[in-house]
């Protein structure tokens, strides 16, 4: 039987994940091969969370 709320975790882990990986990639890199290290931890961090959401909530639903 699925759980409701961990299914609702693993849908917004996963939207998350994507959304913040397109985040990162957009807000990290400049123009001219400019590189942002505080913009890409915070966007990196987020990736990270969102993806654990993702697979623990591929695992308890």
């Amino acid at each position: 039987m699925i759980n409701q709320g961990w299914a609702l975790a693993c849908e917004l882990g996963f939207l998350g994940w994507v959304g913040c990986t397109i985040g990162f990639i957009f807000r990290a890199f400049g123009d001219k091969d400019a590189f942002y290290g505080r913009r890409a931890l915070f966007w990196g961090s987020l990736v990270v969370i969102f993806y654990a959401l993702w697979v623990l909530g591929m695992v308890r639903a």
